[in-house]
């Protein structure tokens, strides 16, 4: 009997000290990374966001109204080194809404419709449209403001026409930079004088190549 249980007893000493072995032990710390995992190419979110943040577009300058202001800008550029400045055109349709008196058929009524209108504190100036005489009231960016001064001057019972008008003015011109602008150099753009009352920088896209 005293056999069989020193036989027990090593047998429990024997379980105990093998399964302790292979427990891993608190002061070996974490496991090591897996592969596959590429550690150098992960970044925070915080410095995802600065990268992008980072990122600068190109500018558009303009528009020139003259061939000589815009010589004068593109002279502007090359002097800071962007010489691959793109040239934009665009042609301006200038609509107004005019204030007409008439048609009259001679001289002598349409001048006594200037006298009316002088009175009133209209000053005209003359059109024709063919044999048609026609006086000029006023030209107006907006139909309401045409049909206003018609309307006020119904007390003299005179023919009164409010016409659409439509002027094709000469082109304006911009210059696009192509090359990525930094932020100093942005500032420096927009303090430059470019010659033109018209002209403004204005941040664009960069467009991609190819």
């Amino acid at each position: 009997m005293r056999g069989l249980l020193a036989l027990l007893v090593l047998a429990n000493i024997g379980l105990y000290l093998w399964a302790t072995q292979l427990s891993p032990k608190a002061e070996l710390g974490l496991p090591e990374a897996q592969a596959g995992h590429n550690l150098e190419a992960m970044e925070l979110t915080s410095e995802q966001s600065i990268v992008m943040g980072a990122t600068v577009g190109c500018l558009r300058i303009g528009p020139f109204s003259t061939q000589q202001t815009l010589s004068h800008g593109r002279r502007i550029l090359v002097n800071k080194g962007y010489g691959l400045a793109q040239q934009r055109t665009a042609v301006r349709e200038v609509h107004a809404y005019q204030v007409l008196a008439g048609p009259f058929l001679s001289d002598i009524t349409r001048d006594n419709a200037r006298m009316s209108l002088q009175d009133a504190g209209i000053s005209t100036g003359d059109l024709a449209f063919g044999d048609e005489k026609m006086l000029l009231l006023g030209d107006y960016a907006r139909k309401a403001q045409a049909e206003k001064l018609a309307s006020g001057l119904a007390s003299l019972e005179l023919p009164l026409i409010v016409k659409l008008q439509a002027r094709t003015l000469g082109p304006l011109y911009w210059l696009d930079v192509p090359d990525v602008v930094t932020p100093e150099r942005k500032q420096e753009f927009a303090e430059q004088k470019w010659g033109d009352a018209m002209t403004e920088v204005t941040p664009i896209p960069c467009l991609k190549s190819g």
